[in-house]
């Protein structure tokens, strides 16, 4: 992440992206892009606080307006990546252990409460990081997730042709920065234990090895 690329190269302003979107690369140079589009766009800080909107970012946004890609720059990317575990940790991570896609997923009274609870830990992690992520985004995620197309996250896609899935980024760091906030986010944790025995499953190996 961006704080290891500032390990690297201390003296460089360092931006990270978000992309909002649903998308599947279905062979090489070939992208189908689903749904949604956004493209968000934060500076990142050392010392962990919103860096704001920076010269950066404008000129970098700038080109993407050109280009006719829709983009916001954010003042806060810390509190971004949090917003965005909103929706990855529950519909990535489900659709894999439970071999399915996100209109199943809410469509089900038991799966969609599931989705909402982990959604609540994820949001309870943020507090203890000084973010407030308000209950109307949760349900704004709830929301777009009925309207939107019936899709495969990229980490069902990557468990399904045995590739590697971005467990330690997407569970592993948040729940760490949870922990060592003093919030223990246990269904977020639970989901995270799950995908690491099925990635390590001789199924999932073997389609690995194999190509």
């Amino acid at each position: 992440g961006e704080a290891y690329l500032h390990t690297i190269t201390p003296d460089c302003t360092i931006l990270g992206g978000l992309s909002f979107l649903c998308s599947n690369k279905v062979a090489p140079g070939h992208i189908h892009h689903l749904d949604y589009g956004r493209i968000a766009l934060g500076c990142y800080q050392e010392n962990d606080q919103p860096a704001g909107i920076t010269q950066s970012m404008q000129e970098v946004g700038t080109l993407f307006k050109t280009a006719d890609i829709p983009i916001s720059l954010i003042d806060d990317l810390t509190l971004a990546r949090w917003m965005k575990l909103i929706w990855n940790i529950p519909f990535n991570g489900l659709t894999v252990v439970l071999n399915t896609t996100t209109d199943q997923l809410i469509k089900s009274p038991d799966t969609l409460e599931l989705s909402r609870a982990l959604m609540n830990e994820i949001v309870e992690g943020a507090a203890a990081l000084g973010r407030k992520i308000p209950e109307s985004f949760v349900n704004k995620m709830i929301e777009d997730t009925v309207r939107m197309e019936p899709y495969k996250p990229s980490m069902k896609l990557d468990y399904d042709q045995g590739n590697p899935m971005e467990i330690e980024s997407i569970y592993g760091e948040p729940l760490r920065q949870a922990k060592a906030a003093g919030v223990m986010m246990t269904r977020v944790a639970t989901l995270y234990q799950l995908l690491k025995f099925l990635e390590s499953t001789p199924r999932h190996a073997e389609i690995s090895a194999n190509g």
